[in-house]
């Protein structure tokens, strides 16, 4: 496959684009593109259990289908559709990380089944989103609105579950899934050396009514993106001398993902069992682009070299899920996990000419975390009265690890830490009326580093109409400080930068309101509007600062300086009409951030204006599916790293846009064309806001996407008994 032999696909795909530029953002009916707001959904794991997810919050899905008609592989492929969450990669390190109604990845908890997900720093937060496949997930679940209560530290801006397959959905005991998909990174694609390639596949098996499971295994090999530069065996040699050009290496690095999983999911009487086990290696090598341009001692000749890097993740997975009744209509949901994670350092000389290590200067672990969880709850423990209910709930954290880079005489200073959670909650359900409800909810919080905290929430519902419905959550905007802020160490005689063990948690005020209604325009079509505000105030938010050690050495460390708030509304308009499914919404969001709030230097609200709209049509009678979004992002405030500490900045808008047209060319065939980033965008402008707190600085750009890539994607199902 080459871009020549792309040239019908582009045709097409940019036939389906022209599409786009109607409407998109949250759907309700399953062949829908981007977010389903469904009354009955709630989080997973908890079926028929945690009611109150579903009473309280807006809980909106994306289910397999939705995830097939964009060929998505990760959740980053996949997230970009909503409209209040923004992807952020990060080219130097790969990763990608995703902001919520304006608040970044640490306020924003990431679940599989229920129970937190392991990352380089904590337990749930600030997740790198292309490291979750989705090649083995019934749906997910995105929750809007400070969830601290039920699901503690750092739930303020929401709650992303990823909710695992379970079992055959057809009346066969076999299932064998294979999918390849080919994409390009830009106009870079060979099949080899550029582009992306992936290949998963999946075997389940129905053992009985009760039981069924599955094995499976994903790669995802992304050669990067090159976007003018050489590659690392790149260099300029002239005149018998290296010229240091800066051309070599890549602008984003490549990438290799694989993940194999099992899963088996059983049921004892009313009680269900679900255990899954997960292996995840990641492997993201950096070249320099500054060359070494030494001479051979012996021949007079260039021997030039480069000092690159490789960073290797490692994650073991082990949770186990278990619901059922207790007695009558009260309920139980137990989850047990042990999750490890480990980051490999390696620093090499790569000799370029040779192609080849030449030395290995470092090869360290840099980052190691064991995670044992368990979370339990019962609810509707008081089931003899409408008036009144009780949710009850425990959960336990306990990390050991260290998250440093251990090089230089300093390094005897690296020690393993230890970080404890015992929390309690409870929820009161108080029925006043058959329509109007309120939930207030507690959460105790025991930890090992900054002791006793209370997290709160007070919520109300009312129903105006079966289609017509209010839900109010105002609460405390609590984010407890992840393991890199309290403990990371990286220390010698170049560096100084440790974590602060004494920080606290960052406190403050957060408020939803979500007002919908429904119009049932025909038998076969509806119109759904939701109206939402939403406003936060953070308190002692930890930042970067610039402090001396005791030796009178500059320290670079965390501390309780920052405030920031953040105000914003959305519109959000969904159509479904017979084969069409039309969405659109609006988001008006101002965001502002006090730099050293001691020194009252403050941050004038930035506002921004945000868009998402999306078109789809299905055409049953050639089983084909053809769609389009379309996201228009505001500018933003974001907190940069100036010469002295930190800065105010602003990233300016961009326009993104994807198409795709899927079909099945049999019962058991399909084949997905489409399109990522029609409008090509690869970076955006970013310039700098002084406060006068710490200066300026900053970088005149940010890199956002790889350009207008294109991809194909063939998927195989073969059932059998």
């Amino acid at each position: 496959m080459s871009l020549n032999k792309n040239t019908n696909l582009l045709f097409l795909t940019l036939i389906f684009s022209v599409m786009g530029l109607a409407q998109e953002s949250k759907k309700q009916e399953k062949d829908s593109l981007s977010m389903q707001q469904l009354d009955e959904v709630i989080l997973t794991g908890e079926s028929k259990v945690m009611s109150l997810s579903k009473k309280l919050f807006s809980v909106g899905t994306i289910d397999q289908k939705d995830i097939a008609k964009v060929a998505g592989n990760n959740l980053a492929d996949i997230l970009n559709y909503n409209l209040n969450i923004t992807v952020t990669p990060d080219a130097s390190t790969g990763r990608s990380t995703i902001s919520m109604f304006g608040l970044d990845g640490q306020y924003v908890k990431i679940l599989i089944d229920g129970i937190p997900m392991a990352s380089d720093n904590g337990i749930g937060n600030n997740i790198d989103i292309t490291q979750i496949n989705l090649e083995d997930v019934e749906r997910i679940e995105i929750v809007e609105g400070s969830m601290g209560v039920l699901y503690g530290d750092n739930a303020v801006a929401g709650v992303i579950n990823i909710v695992t397959k379970r079992g055959l959905d057809n009346n066969h005991k076999w299932q064998l899934q294979l999918s390849v998909q080919e994409e390009t990174v830009g106009s870079e694609y060979a099949l080899f050396d550029e582009g992306r390639h992936i290949q998963n596949v999946k075997l389940s098996h129905q053992l009985s009514d009760k039981t069924s499971i599955a094995i499976g295994g994903s790669r995802n090999d992304n050669a990067g993106f090159f976007n003018g530069y050489k590659g690392k065996n790149y260099v300029n040699i002239q005149d018998n001398a290296v010229v240091n050009d800066s051309l070599r290496g890549m602008e984003w690095n490549p990438k290799e993902q694989l993940t194999a999983y099992g899963n088996l999911n059983t049921s004892i009487g009313k009680h269900n069992i679900f255990y899954k086990i997960q292996y995840y290696d990641e492997s993201v090598p950096v070249y320099n682009h500054f060359v070494n341009g030494r001479l051979d001692s012996n021949t007079g000749m260039p021997n030039p070299t480069a000092l690159d890097e490789n960073f290797d993740t490692e994650r073991v997975m082990n949770n186990l899920n278990i619901t059922g009744p207790l007695k009558g209509s009260t309920v139980y949901n137990l989850s047990l996990s042990h999750q490890t994670q480990k980051r490999y350092y390696k620093q090499y000389v790569y000799n370029i000419l040779q192609q080849g290590i030449e030395s290995v200067n470092s090869d360290d672990l840099s980052q190691s975390s064991e995670i044992w969880y368990s979370k339990g709850f019962v609810s509707n423990i008081v089931p003899g009265t409408d008036f009144f209910n009780l949710q009850l709930g425990y959960e336990f954290n306990h990390q050991t690890g260290f998250d440093a880079i251990a090089t230089g005489e300093y390094s005897s200073d690296v020690v393993e830490n230890t970080l404890e959670n015992y929390d309690f909650f409870g929820v009161l359900d108080f029925n006043i009326t058959d329509r109007f409800s309120i939930f207030p909810g507690a959460r105790f919080t025991n930890n090992s580093q900054f002791g006793n905290k209370l997290i709160w929430s007070l919520s109300s519902t009312y129903d105006f109409s079966n289609s017509f419905k209010v839900k109010a959550v105002f609460g405390s905007a609590f984010r407890a400080p992840n393991f890199e802020e309290l403990f990371f160490y990286f220390v010698d005689s170049n560096h100084n930068v440790q974590g602060n063990p004494d920080l606290d948690p960052e406190d403050g005020l957060s408020v939803f309101l979500n007002v919908e209604e429904k119009f049932r325009l025909s038998d076969s079509s509806m119109l759904k509007t939701a109206l939402k505000s939403f406003y936060f105030h953070i308190d002692g938010k930890i930042a970067s600062i610039i402090s001396t050690d005791d030796q009178d050495r500059n320290l670079f460390t965390f501390d309780n300086v920052d405030r920031s708030q953040i105000l914003g509304f959305s519109l959000e308009n969904s159509l479904m009409m017979n084969r069409w499914q039309a969405s659109l919404g609006v988001t008006y969001m101002g965001e502002s951030t006090t730099i050293d709030a001691s020194e009252g230097i403050s941050s004038d609200f930035l506002w921004s204006f945000n868009l998402q709209s999306a078109l789809s049509y299905s055409i049953p009678s050639i089983k084909t599916a053809l769609s389009a979004q379309l996201k228009y992002t505001g500018r933003s405030q974001v907190v940069l790293s100036g010469t002295d500490g930190s800065v105010v900045g602003q990233t300016d808008d961009f326009t993104w846009m994807d198409a795709s047209a899927r079909t099945n060319i049999t019962k058991d065939l399909s084949i997905t064309l489409g399109a990522r980033n029609i409008f090509d965008i690869v970076r955006v402008n970013a310039s700098d806001t002084p406060t006068g707190a710490h200066g300026s600085g900053g970088a005149p750009s940010r890199l956002f996407g790889n350009g207008r890539s294109y991809y194909l994607k063939l998927l195989y199902n073969l059932n059998f008994n």
